[in-house]
């Protein structure tokens, strides 16, 4: 199957990513928060609707659900070792970390900040 291109121009970016089009939605977007998930993870079950309100709310960051069961190589690369984990990306780097959930207007004031910064 060939790799999926996505270049997202609406207002509300949620999508799933695997390891055939991880790399080129890092590569088409300049903001990307990457969540690494997995269905049994209750703490993700949680995170799911807060992610869900910031992705409605941020429209100039694409958000992205990577379920680490698909494959380790991705999680692997960014040193995954827990979830959920997000990653926040500027222009295909990682520039930031959140390792499980945290309240929603703390998540909020982090993708502010990620936003803040690279302005």
């Amino acid at each position: 199957m060939p790799a999926i291109h996505l270049t997202i121009h609406h207002s509300h970016c949620l999508i799933e990513v695997d390891s055939r089009n991880f790399d080129d939605v890092l590569r088409e977007n300049e903001s990307v928060i990457v969540e690494f998930w997995a269905e049994w993870c209750a703490p993700c079950k949680k995170l799911k609707p807060i992610i869900d309100r910031l992705a409605e709310e941020f429209s100039e960051i694409v958000f992205a659900r990577f379920n680490v069961a698909e494959g380790s190589q991705i999680p692997n690369r960014y040193g995954v070792s827990a979830i959920p984990t997000l990653i926040f990306f500027r222009n295909g780097k990682p520039v930031d970390v959140v390792i499980g959930v945290m309240p929603e207007n703390e998540l909020r004031r982090k993708v502010e900040e990620f936003l803040e910064i690279w302005r």
